[in-house]
């Protein structure tokens, strides 16, 4: 018995294409789906994460020429501002694999959290959890990521307990967060029924708070009229490239030919450096692109498992969506504005970085220069007009890149660890990365327990707070 469980263990739950794919199969099951259906839904799940770690290995490889190279040349390492980086690095080599058991631990606090979530809502009467977390792909991300980093600086971490509790954490967070958005969402959408579940649940309610100071929601982003060239930057492929031939090609132009010759093997020597930096720079879009298909194709089998199940056992409830989601309900040009003005906000904080001698060379990344600051930006049209869009945009992007140096630095100095990427979504630039400084001082249990109770209390006052309105979602649905 051992043995198979043994065996089990190996090849089975130390696969997250597998584990993930498993979870689906029985979700679809439980659904009362045909076999052939479940089936195929394990299936295009694991074929999924078996893409995405294609498109990681090739990040890390296309990435890794270019650091060493820094690194040698100039005594500085090199990072960027993006999760999917930070995915490619977490899947590769030196990451969950490197840690004995964590493969299995991080899927299980996944499984967990799900669960946890399901629990309180249905048990809303109680804990005052109105809204399910049906992006199961944004929940499994950052439960995994956030373990793993919790992994590097608490090694105390590394065991079955704490993987239950910390799954028990990112359960009531992605209720609680979710929760603290519904009511800046009802406001944004005319009560369309549901919140946000993304990685910018606590930048959604802050900005909400705080817009309304900086102009009039009648002075809107509407009345900006944007160039239209503007538009290509809604193209992940497109930006992804244009962002990175302007950052990390300079880079290697300031590096020079000679260095990048002598450390990367596949620069030959009939290859014109232009075109070899080129080359480069479209091979990271090319790369996010195989990754980001992917994640779509697992995520879209992991989220039909998660709403069939969800709209069966917990009806009148909320769901939490994904951020884009919002988009439908504010005007083309504020995205962009969010997107411009976060860019200009995190060159502003790299430029000043680099002015102060910083030994981290910080790149923008496309998904949350993106999709937070975007987000922002709608939530801050709707109390406060173009001026809090555009000033919440740059306060965003300022916080994005120097939370990543912040967090980088510190999992190096108590981890030993180099980060190649720092998730910078709003939610994991002040929640996680505070939770992370308190588990790696206070020590795992001590810090996640008092973060669960935290969380809980806080809902509570929420409810206090919104009591009078608080449950009209059922009555308008």
């Amino acid at each position: 018995m051992f043995t198979f469980l043994q065996m089990l263990s190996s090849n089975i739950l130390t696969q997250p294409a597998y584990f993930i794919g498993i979870m689906v199969f029985i979700g679809l099951l439980a659904m009362k789906k045909p076999f052939h259906e479940a089936l195929a839904g394990f299936i295009k799940t694991a074929v999924g994460f078996f893409i995405l770690t294609i498109g990681s290995g090739g990040l890390t490889s296309t990435f890794k020429p270019i650091i060493d190279a820094l690194g040698t040349k100039f005594q500085m390492e090199a990072a960027v501002v993006d999760t999917y980086f930070l995915m490619g690095q977490m899947y590769g080599d030196t990451g969950l694999f490197s840690i004995e058991g964590a493969v299995v631990w991080t899927m299980f606090a996944f499984a967990v959290s799900i669960a946890v979530n399901f629990i309180l809502v249905i048990l809303n009467k109680w804990t005052r959890c109105r809204t399910l977390y049906v992006t199961g792909h944004m929940l499994q991300g950052y439960t995994t990521l956030m373990m793993w980093l919790v992994y590097l600086v608490c090694p105390a971490a590394r065991n079955m307990g704490f993987t239950i509790l910390f799954g028990t954490l990112c359960g009531v967070w992605a209720a609680v967060g979710s929760n603290i958005t519904v009511e800046a969402t009802q406001n944004l959408t005319g009560g369309a029924g549901f919140a946000i579940g993304h990685q910018e649940m606590l930048g959604i309610w802050f900005t909400d708070k705080i817009a309304g100071f900086f102009g009039k929601p009648e002075d809107s982003v509407e009345n900006i009229q944007l160039p239209g060239f503007l538009s290509i930057f809604k193209d992940n492929v497109v930006s992804t490239a244009i962002l990175m031939t302007i950052f990390f090609g300079g880079l290697m132009l300031v590096i020079g030919e000679p260095a990048m010759r002598e450390i990367d093997s596949t620069f030959t020597a009939t290859t014109l450096f232009i075109v070899y930096i080129i080359t480069k720079c479209i091979y990271f879009s090319v790369y996010m692109y195989i990754l980001l298909a992917g994640v779509r194709m697992f995520v879209a089998e992991l989220m039909k498992a998660f709403e069939g199940i969800s709209q069966k056992l917990i009806k009148g409830s909320m769901p939490a969506v994904d951020c884009a989601v919002a988009f439908n309900y504010a005007h083309p040009n504020v995205p962009l504005i969010g997107f411009i003005f976060g860019f200009f906000g995190q060159i502003i904080a790299i430029a000043g970085l680099l002015i102060f001698k910083s030994p981290l060379f910080l790149v923008p990344g496309f998904v949350p220069l993106f999709f937070d600051n975007a987000t922002i930006a709608i939530y801050a049209n709707k109390r406060g007009g173009k001026n809090a869009a555009i000033l919440c945009s740059i306060l965003n992007g300022l916080f994005q890149v120097l939370i990543s140096f912040v967090m980088i630095m510190f999992v190096k100095g108590v981890g030993g660890y180099s980060l190649s990427a720092w998730p910078a979504f709003f939610d994991n630039n002040t929640f996680f990365a505070g939770l992370m400084v308190v588990i790696h001082f206070v020590g795992p249990y001590g810090g996640a327990i008092i973060a669960i109770i935290a969380l809980l209390a806080l809902n509570q006052l929420y409810y206090r707070k919104h009591k009078a309105v608080y449950y009209n979602h059922i009555k308008e649905n």
